[in-house]
C-alpha cells in the first residue's frame, strides 16, 4: 500500500502566502519620475558648487586682471597691458560662466 500525501497547514500556509506575494506585487506601480527628480536634484546640487568654485575663481582672476592692468598703466611697454586686458576679459567669462551655462540650458 502506498501512503497517500495529505495537504496539511504548513503546506496551505506556504501556497497562501505564495498567492498574497503575488497578488500584492502583480499591482505595485512604478513611479520613474520620482527616482529620475531625486537624482536631477543631485546632480544640480554638484552642478551648484562646481558654478559657485568657478565663479570665485573668475573673480580672483578678474581682480588680478584689474591690479595687473594698474601697474601696467605705469610701464610703457604694451604687451604687459594686453596681457591684463586679456586676464581682465578671463576673469569676466568665468565669473558669468554659470549663469550663461543656464541660459543657455533653458533655451
Amino acid at each position: 500500500m502506498t501512503k497517500k500525501k495529505t495537504f496539511d497547514m504548513k503546506t496551505a500556509g506556504k501556497a497562501g502566502m505564495a498567492l498574497f506575494l503575488l497578488a500584492l506585487s502583480a499591482g505595485t506601480p512604478v513611479n520613474a519620475a520620482a527616482a529620475t527628480n531625486s537624482i536631477t536634484s543631485a546632480f544640480d546640487s554638484i552642478y551648484d558648487i562646481i558654478a559657485a568654485i568657478v565663479s570665485s575663481i573668475g573673480q580672483l582672476y578678474l581682480l588680478w586682471g584689474v591690479f595687473e592692468w594698474a601697474t601696467a598703466l605705469n610701464s610703457t611697454d604694451g604687451s604687459m597691458q594686453s596681457m591684463a586686458f586679456k586676464r581682465i576679459a578671463a576673469g569676466l567669462v568665468a565669473c558669468l560662466a554659470p549663469q550663461i551655462i543656464k541660459l543657455i540650458k533653458i533655451s
